[in-house]
């Protein structure tokens, strides 16, 4: 069983490493599920004394403060009124009891319930990121700092049995709305465990979304959750608006990893995913550079014409070629088409697995010592990344295409997320990592995110390549959001990618 995973990176390990990532998931769920209970909401009331509250419930004046960061930190006082999360003594207790009869380990670190234990066990875990000289405010971060992060996922604690590990796996393993969340949310716990190690210390707030807009809102807006700074999600566009009018409400950055837009403006959403018409211009400026008199085809359905129609503007003598039920090519006529003297360049302009799957097929079929073909596109989506397409088609056409993140590539974040998680990183998991990473540290800056937002130029934290910039009404008034303008042109070469500009 995989997550979302790269084609081109098999997992490491056999199956035994496969069930070991499942049984780690279920108990990942459980976990969450008692972290959850783990918390309820207080107020204050006269009389009551941050000493008081440490000893009635267990815990150090210091993760007292870690969980209510919004707490004064120039004084002891509670001022009457002031809500405050706390840990639920049963819960925390229960939870310990259960795993401490059945404990698991995965790597250097065993799962433990409380949060003070996770804590304690991740801070030395993990080498912090090297940050590269692309972020120029690193001395201008307040340091240490404090920040509350809530990741809005369809994590489906409705469907999930927490009584019967096996059949909490089997859900799992079946569920790809589970395991995208599961994915994306581990991503960002080991960006979190990184942080800890600059400065920067992070309650993640999971909430369910349950891909149901009225159970969202009632899962959102509970006493339990604390003030969030910035809020990631969803993975579904049916809640979008239920989080970005949430955003708007608490007036905070909204991070939207899987979408290049939203369902309305909000001047504070960040779309990390680019517009398509991004991606396209940065693929045809690359092809417009190293073009040497190539023969151009465009092989697009009806769907893509305004891709094929700035193809052609691009190559006037490009040479369009008919579609055979919007799915396939007249194979015959096109390979008398092909040039056994020049080089030949075919863009592929299509969402339809069908349709890249069998010109893919075809144009592998046609290359000889002397007809050389190379396959472009301006939008690579999930049709080029199926299973079904074989990658040594897309190595032997040199497949090229725009994209705003790089194959996950050996290094310090996927060599930990190995020996904590068992399984390679998927593309969501870096994800989770990356938009963690860099929310993390504008909100550190000591004169807030919109001033390092305004000085962060393109940075890659580990794979996604991040430059956001406002866009602005048409009648040039408030800004809708931030937009990722970011992009890599990658090709496939010897069965793999790799990123040539």
């Amino acid at each position: 069983m995989t997550l979302v995973q790269n084609p081109l990176q098999p997992l490491n390990g056999n199956s035994m490493r496969q069930q070991k990532y499942l049984y780690f998931l279920g108990f990942f769920f459980m976990i969450f599920w008692v972290q959850a209970q783990q918390f309820i909401a207080y107020t204050v009331k006269t009389g009551d004394s941050r000493w008081q509250m440490a000893q009635d419930f267990g815990i150090s004046l210091d993760s007292l403060a870690a969980l209510n960061p919004h707490l004064s930190k120039n004084t002891m006082e509670l001022p009457m009124g002031v809500r405050l999360k706390l840990p639920a003594q049963s819960a925390a207790a229960n939870a310990t009891n259960t795993f401490n009869q059945d404990p698991v380990t995965f790597g250097r670190d065993a799962l433990v319930v409380t949060a003070d234990s996770l804590d304690k066990a991740a801070i030395n875990l993990y080498p912090a990121v090297q940050l590269s000289d692309q972020i120029p405010f690193l001395d201008s971060l307040q340091l240490p700092v404090s920040l509350n992060f809530l990741y809005a996922l369809p994590f489906r604690l409705d469907k999930m049995n927490f009584q019967d590990s096996l059949t909490g796996q089997k859900t799992i393993e079946a569920r790809r709305d589970m395991k995208l969340s599961l994915s994306f949310y581990a991503g960002a716990l080991m960006a979190i465990d990184s942080l800890r190690k600059m400065g920067i210390y992070i309650t993640p707030s999971p909430v369910d979304t349950q891909l149901d807009g009225t159970k969202f809102y009632n899962n959102l807006y509970t006493d339990s959750i604390p003030e969030p700074h910035v809020v990631f999600g969803p993975l579904a566009a049916g809640v979008q608006t239920v989080l970005l009018r949430y955003a708007q409400q608490k007036r905070i950055p909204a991070v939207m990893p899987v979408v290049s837009s939203g369902p309305f403006p909000y001047k504070n959403a960040f779309y990390p995913v680019p517009k398509e018409a991004v991606l396209r211009e940065k693929l045809l400026a690359y092809a417009a550079k190293t073009y040497a008199g190539e023969k151009v085809f465009v092989i697009a359905d009806q769907e893509n014409s305004g891709a094929a129609a700035q193809i052609k503007d691009l190559f006037p003598r490009a040479f369009e070629v008919a579609l055979i039920d919007n799915i396939s090519v007249e194979i015959d006529t096109f390979a008398t088409e092909l040039d056994s003297v020049i080089p030949n360049w075919v863009f592929v302009e299509s969402e339809n697995l069908k349709l890249v799957t069998s010109v893919s097929s075809i144009l592998n079929a046609n290359i000889t010592d002397l007809v050389k073909i190379k396959m472009f596109t301006t939008n690579s989506n999930k049709a080029f990344e199926n299973d079904v397409i074989d990658n040594q088609h897309l190595s032997a056409l040199q497949f090229c295409f725009p994209t705003f993140y790089k194959k996950t590539t050996d290094g310090v974040f996927t060599a930990d997320f190995e020996m904590r998680y068992g399984v390679y990183p998927d593309l969501l998991a870096v994800r989770g990592f990356d938009l963690t990473m860099d929310m993390a540290i504008k909100m550190a800056h000591k004169s807030g995110w919109q001033q390092a937002q305004t000085q962060l130029g393109p940075v890659v934290y580990t794979d996604y390549k991040l430059f956001y910039s406002p866009l602005f009404t048409a009648e040039g008034g408030e800004s809708q959001g931030f937009y990722n303008q970011a992009t890599f042109i990658m090709q496939y070469e010897n069965m793999d990618v790799t990123l040539i500009e």
